[in-house]
C-alpha cells in the first residue's frame, strides 16, 4: 500500500497530496527508529481521522482510498 501513498502524493487534490506525503514522512521516521509504535500510529490516525479531512475531501474514492492505504502501511488491518 506505500504505493498507493506515493501515487497519491501526486494527485492534483491537495488534500489527498498532502496527507498522502505525511503519511510517508512519518512511516519513514518510524522506520528509521524516530518514533516508537505507540507514536507512529497515533499520527497515522490523526492524518486520516481529521475533521478537516471531511471537510476538505471532494472525492470519496480518493478518500477510501487514502484511509486504506494509511491503515495498511501503519498495520491497523
Amino acid at each position: 500500500m506505500r504505493e498507493v501513498l506515493e501515487e497519491l502524493a501526486h494527485s492534483d487534490k491537495e488534500w489527498a497530496s498532502s496527507r498522502a506525503k505525511m503519511a510517508l514522512d512519518v512511516t519513514d521516521q518510524f522506520a528509521g527508529g524516530g518514533l516508537d509504535e505507540f507514536e507512529y500510529q497515533d499520527i497515522m490516525l490523526r492524518i486520516i481521522e481529521d475533521n478537516k479531512l471531511d471537510n476538505e475531501a471532494d472525492d470519496l474514492e480518493t478518500k477510501s482510498l487514502l484511509i486504506s492505504a494509511v491503515h495498511q502501511v501503519s498495520g491497523f488491518l
